[in-house]
C-alpha cells in the first residue's frame, strides 16, 4: 500500500533483526512463568499481536498501561474520558496480568482489555490493523521503537501521559540515541508529571511546544469517603498498625530483622507486610515462617490476634484497604534498590509515610513529600525502626504530618483536567454517532457487518449483486464494469459495490483477492476507513454494511454506502455544462481537507468526485485508500486526479472544462482553514 515514505535508520534495522531472533525467546519465558502464574501463559497470541477486538473497537482511543502502577495512574483519566467523550470507544493494553488484574478491579469487563505484543513488525503491524486506534496514549513511559514507527506509518498520534523519566532512564536513552533520537520527534505530546521529566524530555529531542509539565495524574486518585471514615476491621482494634505497601524482598528482609526488637519495645505493634508482585505470596508466606514471627495470611481468611506480630496480604488489589486502617506507612522499593513506589495512595488517606534512600523512580515526589512535612526519608534500616518508635510513643507529630501530605494531594489535583484540555484537539469537532455500534455475523465463511442505525437488520442475500439488481438502479462508474447498484433498503437508500478487479489480472480472476483474514479484506478495511473519516466530518458516504466471503486462501467482497441524493459526478456534470467557479472551489476544499487528515486516495479521478445540487462536494470509493504520513504524495495524488480530467476531455465525455479550470480547484486547495 505504500506506507513506507519514512526511513529506517540503521540502529532500527539493527533493533528488528534483534526482535525478530529473541521473540521465540520472550514468548517461551511467559509460557514457563505461566508455569507458576497460569495467567502468564493466556492468551499468547495476543503477545504476537493476534487481538481479538470487536470492529466497533477501530476508531477508539488505546491507553498503554504496562502494570498495576501505570493502570492505577490511568484511572482517573479512563474515568474523565468515559464522562467526557463516550462516544470513543476505549481499550487498554498492559504487558503484565496483574495489571489486567487491577483493570478488572476498578471496572469488571467495562473497559476492553488486550495485551500489548512484542515489539516485532509482524506482532505491532497485526495489533494496530486489528484496533486501528484513532489515538494511543502512553501511560508514563512504555517507549517502545517498533510500536511507534508503526504508528507512524499509519498516522497514529501517539500521547504520553503522567510522563515521567529519572535522570537514570534519560542516560539511557541517550546511550542509544541512534535508535530513540527519530522517535522523539514521533510523538504528538508528551504531558509530564513533574517539571524535572519536561526538561529530561525536551533535552533527549522533544520540541518545547509538544512537551507539557501538567503535574500528576495520581494526586487525582478519588477516596471513597464512607470507606475513609470506616471503623477498623477486626483484629486491628487495640494495635498500631505499620502498613508496608509494595515491598520488595530487600525491604522484607530488613523490615523482618528489626521487627522482632520493635515488638518488644511496642507490645501493640502490627506489621501489615504487601508484598508488590503477587507470584511472591508464597515465598514472602515461607520466609515468615522462617522468621519465627506468628503471622496470618488474609488470603486465607484469617484473622489477627493479639499474638499476631505480621499480617500478610496477600491478595490483589487491597492496598488501599490496607492503608486505610494504617497508623504509619511505609513505601516500599525504597529500601531495596528499585526506585520507590507510588506514595500518593496513602498520603491520600491522610496518613504519614516513610520511604528510603532509593526514591529514583518519583524523585521530585519525595522531595517535595519531604520539603512540606508530608513524609520522612530513612536511609537505613535502622532509621526506619527508630521513627516507628517514635510514631508508637508520640503519635502526635505524625498524625500532623498525615494531614499535611493530605492537604499537599488536594492541593496538587487537577492534572486529569489539564490533561483532557491538552487532547482535546485531537478528539474534539466529531460526528456524534459516526463511531456508534456495528453487528458483526459470521458463518460458514461469510463475514458481515452492518451498522445497525442505518439498516435495523441485515442478511446476508442482501449483500448479493446478483440477486438485488432486478430491484436496483445501476450506476454508471468510471471503469464501466456494472459493479455498483442503487438499492433501496427500506427507508434508507444505499450504494451496493461488489469489488472486481481491473486490468490484466482481471483476466485471471474477475472478483477474487488473495487472503484469509476478513479484517484485512478491501470491504471491511473500506468500511473502517469511512467510518473514521466519517467521524472526522469530512466529505465521505456513510458506510452501511460490509462483507467478506471467504473461500480458502482467497475472498470475495462487497459493500454498501448510504447514497448521496442529489449528487452527479465531475464527468456527469461537465458533460452538460461548464462547473462555477464555486463548484471548483467545493473540490478544492474537499480534497484539501481528506489531505489535511492524512487520507491518501488511491484512485483519485473525476468519477469519484460528485457534486450536490446544493453545491456541496463529497468524495467516494475508497478502495485501497488509507492513512499514509508524509506530505510528497499529496502533489501526486492532485497530479492523478488532474490526468483523470484531460482524459475525460479527450474521451469527450467531459468536453465543458479545460487546464484553466484547474487552477480555481488549486487556489482553493492551497487556502488552509
Amino acid at each position: 500500500m505504500g506506507r513506507r515514505t519514512l526511513a529506517l535508520t540503521p540502529a532500527h534495522r539493527v533493533y528488528r533483526l534483534l526482535a525478530r531472533l529473541l521473540w521465540p525467546l520472550a514468548l517461551a519465558w511467559l509460557w514457563w512463568r505461566g508455569r507458576r502464574e497460569p495467567l502468564y501463559a493466556e492468551r499468547l497470541g495476543e503477545r504476537l499481536g493476534y487481538c481479538d477486538a470487536p470492529a466497533e473497537a477501530s476508531g477508539g482511543i488505546l491507553i498503554h498501561a504496562a502494570s498495576v502502577g501505570e493502570v492505577q495512574a490511568a484511572r482517573p483519566l479512563i474515568a474523565a474520558l468515559q464522562h467526557d467523550w463516550p462516544a470513543h470507544s476505549l481499550t487498554v493494553s498492559t504487558v503484565t496480568p496483574t495489571g489486567l488484574q487491577t483493570l478488572r478491579d476498578h471496572w469488571g469487563s467495562d473497559i476492553r482489555h488486550a495485551y500489548l505484543p512484542l515489539d516485532t513488525v509482524g506482532a505491532t503491524a497485526r495489533f494496530l490493523d486489528r484496533l486501528r486506534p484513532r489515538l494511543l496514549v502512553l501511560m508514563e513511559r512504555e517507549i517502545w521503537p517498533e510500536l511507534l514507527w508503526q504508528c507512524a506509518l499509519r498516522c497514529i498520534p501517539v500521547v504520553v501521559v503522567n510522563a515521567r523519566l529519572s535522570e537514570r532512564s534519560a542516560r539511557t536513552y541517550r546511550r542509544w540515541r541512534r535508535l530513540f533520537r527519530p522517535i522523539w520527534p514521533r510523538l504528538s505530546l508528551v504531558l509530564a508529571a513533574d517539571a524535572d521529566s519536561a526538561a529530561r524530555y525536551t533535552e533527549l529531542g522533544v520540541s518545547a511546544e509538544r512537551c507539557l509539565n501538567l503535574g500528576n495524574l495520581k494526586f487525582d486518585l478519588t477516596i471513597d469517603t464512607d470507606t475513609h471514615a470506616g471503623n477498623r476491621e477486626a483484629g486491628l482494634a487495640g494495635r498500631q498498625v505499620v502498613v508496608a505497601g509494595s515491598t520488595h524482598a530487600a525491604d522484607e528482609e530488613v523490615l523482618l530483622a528489626a521487627w522482632p526488637a520493635l515488638r518488644q519495645a511496642c507490645p501493640a505493634l502490627l506489621l501489615v507486610l504487601v508484598p508488590r508482585h503477587p507470584q511472591r505470596f508464597d515465598d514472602v508466606a515461607r520466609r515468615l515462617e522462617l522468621s519465627g514471627l506468628p503471622f496470618v495470611r488474609h488470603s486465607l481468611g484469617q484473622q489477627a490476634t493479639g499474638e499476631t506480630a505480621v499480617w500478610l496480604g496477600d491478595t490483589m488489589g487491597e492496598l488501599p484497604r490496607w492503608y486505610r486502617q494504617a497508623d504509619l506507612c511505609f513505601v516500599g522499593g525504597s529500601l531495596a534498590s528499585v526506585g520507590g513506589h507510588n506514595p500518593l495512595e496513602a498520603m491520600a488517606f491522610g496518613k504519614p509515610v516513610l520511604f528510603g534512600p532509593h526514591t529514583q523512580n518519583f524523585e521530585p515526589l519525595y522531595e517535595a513529600i519531604a520539603a512540606s512535612g508530608a513524609g520522612v526519608r530513612v536511609p537505613s534500616a535502622e532509621a526506619l525502626a527508630d521513627q516507628v518508635r517514635r510514631a508508637y510513643h508520640d503519635p502526635a507529630p505524625f498524625l500532623a504530618m498525615g494531614r499535611q501530605g493530605e492537604a499537599m494531594v488536594r492541593q496538587h489535583q487537577g492534572a486529569t483536567r489539564r490533561t483532557l484540555d491538552a487532547l482535546a484537539p485531537r478528539l474534539s469537532g466529531d460526528v456524534p454517532g459516526a463511531l456508534g455500534r456495528i453487528c458483526e455475523t459470521s458463518s460458514g465463511g461469510v463475514h458481515l457487518w452492518f451498522d445497525p442505525a442505518l439498516v435495523p437488520a441485515l442478511q446476508n442475500a442482501d449483500l448479493d449483486l446478483a440477486g438485488n439488481a432486478s430491484r436496483g438502479q445501476p450506476m454508471a462508474t468510471g471503469s464501466g464494469r456494472g459493479q455498483v447498484h442503487v438499492v433501496e433498503m427500506g427507508e434508507t437508500s444505499v450504494v451496493l459495490r461488489h469489488y472486481r478487479r481491473g486490468g490484466l489480472m482481471a483476466r485471471l480472476s474477475r472478483d477474487r483477492f488473495l487472503g484469509r483474514d476478513p479484517w484485512r479484506s478491501r470491504a471491511m478495511r473500506e468500511f473502517l476507513l469511512l467510518r473514521l473519516m466519517r467521524s472526522w466530518g469530512l466529505p465521505v458516504p456513510a458506510p452501511v454494511a460490509a462483507r467478506c466471503v471467504s473461500a480458502g486462501w482467497t475472498y470475495r467482497a462487497d459493500i454498501m454506502v448510504r447514497t448521496i441524493p442529489g449528487a452527479r459526478n465531475l464527468v456527469q456534470c461537465l458533460g452538460s455544462a461548464p462547473l462555477a467557479p464555486a463548484g471548483w472551489k467545493a473540490f478544492g476544499r474537499a480534497i484539501r481537507r481528506l489531505h489535511d487528515h492524512q487520507v491518501f486516495h488511491a484512485d483519485l479521478n473525476a468519477h469519484n468526485l460528485l457534486l450536490e445540487d446544493g453545491g456541496q462536494a463529497w468524495i467516494v470509493d475508497f478502495d485501497k485508500c488509507e492513512l499514509r504520513p508524509g506530505e510528497e504524495w499529496k502533489q501526486a495524488n492532485l497530479q492523478r486526479l488532474l490526468r483523470s480530467l484531460r482524459k475525460e476531455k479527450d474521451k469527450q465525455t467531459a468536453p465543458h472544462w479545460d487546464d484553466a479550470d484547474w487552477e480555481q480547484l488549486l487556489e482553493s486547495y492551497r487556502l488552509t482553514e
